[in-house]
């Protein structure tokens, strides 16, 4: 079956499913599954795929049919133009979680300071604003370690060190670091709390 093909029959199963964008999802886990990007699949729709990657494919929309994110199953996602590692152990970075990067940018005017991400998941906050201001020092701090992992990780991978990750086993642990003149910014995004961006 040609990659075209193979596209438009897992965007109906997707649409079927009421996935709301299910050429896009399709489109991403082919792309996932092949190894190459969106322009190479519209350029070369007409070719076939192997008998393994098809089957790979089929898994992947049975995934996603069931309700698992696109992110969680090719184990990354973009945010703030960053490629980054995502798991179940962690919310997926949300396009609009980028208006609080945007936000943080704006109150970061001098060339150094210290920002404190609270709840920090992938890093995908600490991350964007450490790739914008080199000259901050960004920790991001999750009461998972596995959160914390994962966001080291993202750190190492984009080559940002100016971010480090640490855990907290508490609420009361983060207090400390909550103190005023520690940190220039505190962002949260913890618990069910909306973003939040506070001078300190």
């Amino acid at each position: 079956m040609s990659l075209d093909a193979l596209l438009k029959q897992a965007a109906q199963r997707l649409l079927t499913a009421g996935s709301p964008s299910p050429r896009i999802d399709a489109e991403v886990l082919l792309c996932h599954i092949l190894g190459r990007d969106r322009t190479w699949l519209y350029t070369w729709g007409d070719k076939m795929c192997s008998p393994w990657e098809h089957a790979r494919f089929d898994a992947l929309v049975a995934a996603r049919v069931q309700g698992t994110p696109v992110a969680y199953l090719t184990g990354q996602r973009e945010f703030w133009g960053l490629r980054l590692a995502t798991s179940p152990n962690t919310l997926i970075p949300r396009p609009d979680t980028e208006t609080l990067v945007e936000l943080a940018l704006s109150r970061a005017p001098m060339p150094t300071g210290r920002l404190l991400d609270l709840g920090t998941g992938t890093g995908a906050i600490a991350l964007a604003f450490a790739s914008e201001q080199p000259g901050w020092q960004v920790l991001g701090v999750d009461l998972r370690e596995e959160a914390v992992e994962l966001a080291a990780r993202n750190a190492q991978t984009l080559g940002l060190v100016n971010a480090r990750f640490c855990t907290a086993t508490g609420l009361l642990r983060w207090k400390p670091m909550m103190k005023p003149g520690r940190f220039s910014i505190l962002s949260s995004v913890i618990l069910l709390i909306l973003p939040l961006v506070t001078l300190i």
